[in-house]
């Protein structure tokens, strides 16, 4: 699953390579034990993944569907390794989300690799640790959206420039850039969120002269250009009517893609367009999400706010939405059971390194690289507390390997000071407390979950602690033969901080993660994703037609969410779900139309997709809000026989958000469907007459 733990150096403890093994071990039995449960996660990405194992175009452009009639939201690198891995292993969930399982595990083997590297076998064994059973981390290693892939090549890059700075070579510095220029093409601008930070250590740190440091970065800087925009540039050169619709961009490019959508509207708010992870398997049934439709924490400008409200900090488990922006985010309790059980430790580690490494000289390897680390965590942890557009819970995965690091290189920075130093060692003794106590908080927040544990690790953290602090309050002549008293209140300490986080991180191997908004911990959990685990019902829809367990009303739609609840008027919705009865129709009614039916929005078509192995036309994008097909353009699909059946909600097919959400394009499409095209008899495939979603056949209408 992942490459072997380099050998032991000389000098190294005997039990530092099984104990590296132990740590890989652990991480691929968190990221692939009992995966089959999440089923097809996010179906909005499966859907995508199966067209692109059926044409060689749509696998090219990240399309939605094998039709190629509009693509992803994001760069297709993440969805081109789960298709390659679905062509060799046929599509299946295992072939989706092992993928991630592989990268979460390679993750933890970098982290664990370079801080070994710089601060020796205990801190890499303890930063490798901390990564693997960081529960967000964990979950997305089992999840198929893109951020886990992300992780592990931002992880790499990090490694390469840290190799740059130790050789002074140019190599190791191209390689950080095509690390980061691939994250690019996963994410977008998510990955350059660590490139100031290698730039200033590089010129900080590297040992070439000023010239040369500065010739090498130029160098860097072209080929991460070369690798972060060929994509872009090859997609947005091709004439539009030879490809798919670029999906989330408001000009059909790439490149309003990047400076919008998946750009600055993340950081500075971009509310009338939602993000994908929204919808999935786990979303409601009808294009709606929970917490009424609108992303966690918060509405679109001018939306309807769900009945209830949302809850304070966010929406539902994993949201974190867009309202939540501010210095509390990441301390939240939404957020930091996910990510943030080893804030204090990391915190007290990080004084603690720059402390011991104060007087180093400039090109010092183990600064540098501690430099890395703490800078990229710093970067993208502002990012994430300010961004006032789209923001969720999951994406701070990106902070885990950068955390793992700091907390490996500051352990043991604050074991030396203990016998370095009078009162900077008592930072080690500090920090296990208060690591301890925050543990508490955060498992004290369930009551129901392991009401046991939060007491448990409290009074351990606090007696390991003051076992401790004794010894170091002696002076250091009087110390002799205390020193295995402080080593082991520093271990039984760490394991007490691990407890916490350890505890939410094997939640998602019992129950299905959440398709919508992945996380871990208890009420975290959710349907699989699929047809079946998501819209509509329980079970997992499979590309031949067949269905495993569950399935939708017998009347043509389903429109509830998985608590009974209908959507709220104002919600951006299609409105209902293609019931198998009507899906059955569609299959026995193609001839030779390029795609099964039309529908509004991805979170209607995914499902169909997955159900029936066919292109479905997901009009207006993910969350019907995308400006296509015109009216002339769905006439010429028509006209040239590709599409026949369209499937609507109400006149004209589509609820409006309010806010600003233009929909005008997809209203009227939808609307001269439903003034030109003959409405299909409900009973014809077992639908209730009285609902408002009507089956248009178009055949013959232009």
């Amino acid at each position: 699953m992942s490459a072997a733990p380099p050998p032991a150096r000389a000098g190294e403890p005997r039990w530092s390579r099984p104990a590296r093994w132990a740590v890989l071990a652990l991480a691929a039995f968190l990221n692939t034990w009992a995966l089959s449960i999440n089923e097809w996660a996010n179906t909005y990405y499966s859907a995508a993944v199966l067209g692109m194992t059926q044409s060689w175009k749509a696998f090219f452009y990240g399309a939605m569907d094998a039709g190629s009639f509009i693509t992803v939201d994001k760069p297709p690198l993440a969805l081109w390794v789960q298709a390659l891995s679905a062509r060799v292993f046929g599509f299946n969930t295992w072939s989706l989300l092992v993928p991630q399982a592989v990268a979460g595990v390679a993750a933890v083997w970098v982290v664990q690799h370079v801080v070994r590297r710089g601060f020796g076998p205990v801190a890499g064994v303890l930063a490798g640790s901390a990564l693997a059973v960081t529960p967000i981390a964990v979950v997305m290693a089992r999840h198929n959206n893109p951020d886990m892939l992300l992780t592990l090549l931002l992880a790499l890059s990090l490694w390469a420039a840290s190799n740059a700075i130790r050789s002074g070579k140019l190599m190791p510095l191209v390689w950080c850039a095509v690390a980061t220029g691939l994250a690019f093409n996963v994410k977008m601008l998510q990955a350059f969120f660590a490139v100031p930070v290698i730039v200033l250590v590089y010129l900080v740190a590297a040992r070439p002269a000023w010239p040369r440091k500065l010739l090498n970065l130029v160098v860097a800087g072209v080929a991460l250009a070369a690798v972060s925009l060929w994509w872009l540039v090859v997609v947005d050169l091709v004439p539009s009517s030879a490809r798919p619709y670029v999906g989330g961009s408001r000009d059909n490019t790439v490149l309003d893609l990047l400076l919008g959508y998946n750009g600055l509207g993340r950081v500075e708010g971009q509310a009338q367009i939602m993000s994908p992870g929204m919808m999935g398997g786990g979303g409601s049934p009808g294009g709606g999400m929970p917490n009424g439709g609108m992303p966690s924490g918060g509405m679109p400008s001018g939306g309807t706010p769900p009945a209830g409200g949302v809850p304070p900090g966010g929406g539902g488990p994993g949201g974190g939405g867009m309202d939540g922006a501010g210095l509390a985010r990441l301390f939240s309790g939404e957020v930091a059971p996910q990510i943030g059980w080893l804030y204090p430790l990391a915190l007290f580690g990080a004084i603690a390194v720059i402390v011991h490494l104060r007087r180093r000289p400039r090109h010092d390897a183990q600064r540098a690289d501690f430099l890395l680390w703490a800078g990229t965590l710093l970067v993208t942890a502002g990012v994430f507390t300010f961004a006032s557009g789209i923001w969720h819970t999951y994406y701070t995965v990106a902070l885990a390997a950068p955390l793992a690091a700091v907390v490996g290189t500051g352990v043991i920075a604050m074991w030396r000071l203990t016998r370095d130093t009078e009162w900077w060692g008592l930072l080690l003794p500090a920090s296990i407390i208060t690591t301890g106590l925050w543990s508490a908080h955060l498992l004290g927040q369930d009551e129901d979950f392991l009401p046991w544990m939060g007491t448990f690790v409290a009074v351990v953290s606090v007696i390991a602690g003051v076992a401790m602090t004794v010894p170091l309050l002696l002076p250091r002549e009087r110390r002799a033969g205390k020193n295995r008293v402080i080593a082991a209140g520093a271990l039984v300490g760490i394991l007490a901080s691990l407890a916490g986080p350890t505890a939410y991180a094997v939640t998602p191997l019992s129950t299905p993660v959440q398709a919508t908004f992945p996380s871990a911990g208890p009420g975290n959990s959710g349907p699989g994703g699929g047809p079946g685990g998501g819209p509509g019902g329980g079970g997992r829809g499979m590309p031949d037609g067949t269905r495993q367990a569950g399935g939708m009303p017998p009347d043509g739609m389903s429109g509830n969410r998985p608590d009974g609840t209908r959507g709220e008027r104002g919600e951006r919705s299609s409105g209902e779900q293609v019931s198998p009865q009507l899906m059955r129709y569609l299959t026995d009614h193609q001839e030779n139309e390029t795609w099964l039916v039309a529908v509004v929005g991805s979170m209607v078509a995914a499902p169909v997709i997955l159900e029936t192995g066919r292109p479905v036309m997901a009009v207006g994008g993910y969350n019907g809000n995308d400006p296509t097909p015109t009216v002339e353009q769905l006439e010429q699909h028509i006209a040239d026989g590709e599409l026949r059946y369209v499937w609507t909600s109400g006149s004209s097919g589509v609820q409006s958000m309010g806010g600003d959400v233009d929909t005008a394009v997809v209203d009227t499409t939808m609307s001269w469907v439903a003034h030109h095209c003959p409405v299909v008899n409900p009973t014809d495939y077992g639908g209730n007459p009285t609902t408002t979603t009507q089956l248009h056949d178009c055949r013959g209408a232009v």
